[in-house]
């Protein structure tokens, strides 16, 4: 638990500086407090912050001057800071003797519905769900080694940012952190500029295959393995790589698209390296564990509690990756802790540092 704080104090405490006034009455930490709570309980600021005010001791600030003083940033601060705390977070990974090796990636896409006007800004369309066709879009990349699945950057996607310079920039960015191994894409970044930057970037890749009729035509008659030599796009802008065609171990057909040198007998490596990209898919799961509720249509209190989210995330996933290591030296079993009870320990440290949850804590969880 005393690793977890100072874990805070190093990796977040330091650049998530809210902007307020030396007379104020409430502490930094007393602002990050409702905010820690608000997420860890999936709850409202609003909530939270009423909560605090009946069960604690100690007051809080009100959920109207918490959402006040998180509009005082602006994107590309809040990003910044974002960047600062997953870089610091990665260093301690790195001082642990991880990420010493390459690592798979994976890069995808997530939104967080809206419920607002469709031209208000970073809104963009979605497929109609939940009673909206309107979202924030957030592009990711995320480790995904078993045990090591640290989200290093974040890029919100509004209406004229183009999946190239997505993909662009998250591995740019990547490259200075990590030794990248193979990337994965879902069938959304299935394009002909895409491919070309992950063949100018001289990085494998593994995505599914969109099946269109040229495909579907490649594939027709043949039985797997085939490995096919395959152009994507269409206009004179097109980009080489192979279409794979296999047997998964359902004994399906599958098809893939991948840069990777393979022969006919590696084939099925594709299935097992892509089954590796579903780690990105628990990180979102995972994620929305640690992120606030809202109903605010401000986007930089969106993106504030999309980026806090990702990084009580993987503060989550260092304290594991510690814990794993300290376990190992001692000659014991291996052990983890889940997203709750990291949060229900993160309710004991502010607690025990003064700043702390109500006094029946444990009863609202």
């Amino acid at each position: 638990m005393n690793e977890t704080w100072n874990l805070v104090n190093k990796v977040i405490k330091p650049h998530l500086k809210f902007k307020t006034h030396h007379n104020i009455r409430y502490s930094p930490d007393d602002f990050l407090k409702v905010i820690t709570f608000a997420g860890i309980n999936h709850d409202f600021a609003e909530g939270t912050s009423n909560y605090f005010k009946i069960s604690s001791k100690r007051g809080c600030p009100n959920a109207d001057t918490v959402l006040y003083h998180l509009k005082k940033f602006s994107e590309t601060e809040l990003l910044d800071i974002h960047e600062s705390i997953s870089d610091n977070i990665l260093t301690l990974a790195k001082k642990k003797g991880i990420l010493d090796k390459k690592v798979d990636v994976a890069i995808d896409a997530t939104e967080d519905l809206y419920y607002g006007n469709k031209n208000d800004l970073m809104v963009v369309g979605t497929k109609p769900q939940k009673g909206t066709s309107r979202a924030f879009r957030y592009a990711t990349l995320t480790i995904v080694e078993p045990g090591c699945r640290f989200t290093i950057k974040v890029i919100p996607m509004g209406k004229s940012t183009t999946k190239r310079e997505v993909v662009h920039n998250l591995l740019e960015y990547a490259k200075k952190r990590i030794k990248i191994g193979n990337v994965f894409l879902d069938r959304g970044f299935y394009q002909a500029d895409v491919i070309s930057v992950l063949n100018e970037m001289d990085l494998n890749f593994v995505m599914p295959a969109v099946l269109h009729k040229k495909a579907i035509r490649m594939m027709h008659g043949r039985e797997p393995p085939k490995i096919l030599p395959i152009e994507i796009g269409s206009w004179g802008k097109t980009s080489k790589a192979k279409l794979v065609i296999i047997l998964d171990k359902n004994m399906e057909k599958r098809a893939f698209i991948t840069n990777i040198d393979l022969d006919l007998k590696r084939t099925r490596v594709l299935d097992h390296l892509y089954s590796k990209r579903w780690g990105i898919e628990t990180s979102y799961r995972v994620k929305k564990e640690f992120r606030p509720k809202t109903t605010s249509k401000n986007y930089i209190i969106r993106l504030f509690y999309f980026l806090f989210s990702v990084c009580l995330y993987n503060l989550w996933q260092l304290v594991n990756i510690t814990i794993k290591i300290l376990v190992e030296l001692a000659g014991e079993k291996e052990s983890t802790i889940t997203a709750k009870v990291f949060g229900r320990g993160l309710f004991l440290i502010f607690k025990e540092c003064g700043v702390g949850p109500p006094d029946n804590w444990n009863q609202s969880t």
